[in-house]
């Protein structure tokens, strides 16, 4: 094989693996509902406590086993958490914020710019239904979505054909891609904690 044959089939591979990348986000939305941590917006959630209580069975089921050692120590140990990078999938906008558990309550909790770069900015309200799943193979952070608006669609320019109490669903990936999909669904049942036995 020549230098110039390797070369091209080296950057097809690159720029192949790069798109699977890209478009790990579509094949989790693709089948089913993939947002494993839903929440009906509270006030505590949106006033001056600057923090969003997440379910923690949703958490402790759902995005914790996934943890690497570090991550587990900053969101179970360490008084300021673990700063993850938290993608707003209806906008297409990343944004930092911290993760952890309150020792209190054992409930868990993003705080940081909760308030500035989610509540404010995308004007979340009461009643608002959001969801939250974590990827564990691209970016290691959350994915964010307005699921439910407590008085009407969406206010984003993504979806703002969306009508009220309309799930957001993302496009179905190309038919070569569903294969990678089926591999990764089988992967992630894999690596699901296996549940104790009750006496």
């Amino acid at each position: 094989m020549t230098v110039i044959k390797r070369k091209r089939k080296d950057r097809a591979r690159k720029e192949d693996d790069d798109d699977l990348h890209d478009l790990s986000l579509e094949l989790k939305l693709s089948r089913g509902d993939p947002w494993t941590v839903k929440k009906k917006l509270t006030e505590s959630d949106l006033n001056h406590l600057s923090r969003l209580i997440l379910p923690r069975d949703q958490v402790e089921k759902h995005v914790l086993p996934f943890f690497n050692p570090e991550e587990e120590k900053g969101v179970l140990r360490s008084e300021n958490g673990f700063h993850f990078r938290v993608k707003d999938v209806d906008e297409d906008s990343s944004h930092l914020l911290s993760f952890k558990r309150v020792k209190s309550t054992r409930s868990y909790k993003l705080g940081l710019n909760w308030i500035s770069q989610f509540v404010k900015r995308r004007r979340l309200q009461k009643g608002d239904v959001i969801g939250m799943l974590w990827d564990n193979y691209g970016t290691r952070g959350f994915y964010f979505s307005v699921l439910e608006r407590a008085d009407g669609p969406p206010t984003t320019t993504h979806h703002a054909t969306a009508t009220h109490h309309e799930p957001l669903v993302a496009p179905t990936p190309p038919p070569h891609l569903i294969t990678l999909y089926e591999y990764a669904r089988e992967d992630l049942q894999l690596r699901q904690p296996i549940p104790s036995e009750q006496p």
